[in-house]
């Protein structure tokens, strides 16, 4: 039996990174019955310094990137690329640039056993319902929802900092090994991957592995 580490570093706010998620997880599918993956979820955050009650998407995203037809051009891309994985994104219903940082501590703190489905829950409420994610209450409910906890002990935990120096820690691991964007992969803590990679390209380097 060969062992794989896995090492993602993500944002709950990235396209990229849901579609990277989304196509890791695909990948891991095909893995021969003589390799086991651990993947270890590192908290990275793209807009460290947005307010805790978030900011308007929209002129955040025109500010960076330049102007109106690049914002629309980029939520294209988003739609067009998500088609690929067979994801959704709903742009256009989406207000709120949020912190990340509570998502990044309730996923932390969620059981190894729901951590992906609390992943990705947190992704179809951000990208496709428009949810803001940065909210408390939002991701009690998406907590409750897959089992991490009770709604009233498990907002206080997150509202105490519960995990927040392990989040803290993926954002200083990810700028010693010279993170620049995510998604962003380390495998068995040798080999790296940056971006966007396609199900076959994760099948691929694994066999070489």
């Amino acid at each position: 039996m060969s062992e794989l580490l896995i090492d993602v570093y993500m944002d709950t706010s990235c396209p990229w990174c849901r579609m990277g998620t989304t196509s890791l997880l695909t990948a891991l599918k095909q893995l021969p019955e003589d390799k086991k993956a651990t993947v270890r979820w590192n908290a990275f955050q793209i807009n460290p310094g947005i307010r805790p009650e978030g900011e308007d998407y929209r002129q955040v995203m025109i500010g960076r990137l330049g102007g109106v037809p690049q914002f629309e051009a980029r939520k294209q891309q988003y739609h067009e690329n998500g088609n690929r994985f067979g994801l959704k994104y709903n742009m256009d219903i989406v207000q709120y640039t949020p912190n990340t940082t509570l998502s990044h501590q309730l996923i932390s703190m969620a059981p190894e056993h729901v951590k992906v489905q609390l992943i990705e829950k947190i992704y179809t409420a951000y990208f496709e319902e428009g949810v803001n994610i940065g909210d408390v209450d939002e991701l009690v409910k998406i907590g409750t929802s897959v089992g991490v906890g009770e709604a009233a002990e498990l907002k206080e935990r997150l509202l105490q900092g519960e995990e927040l120096d392990k989040v803290e820690l993926g954002q200083r691991t990810a700028q010693k090994l010279g993170v620049r964007g995510v998604p962003f992969f380390v495998i068995n803590e040798e080999f790296s991957l940056s971006g966007l990679q396609s199900p076959a390209e994760f099948v691929k380097l694994f066999e070489q592995l």
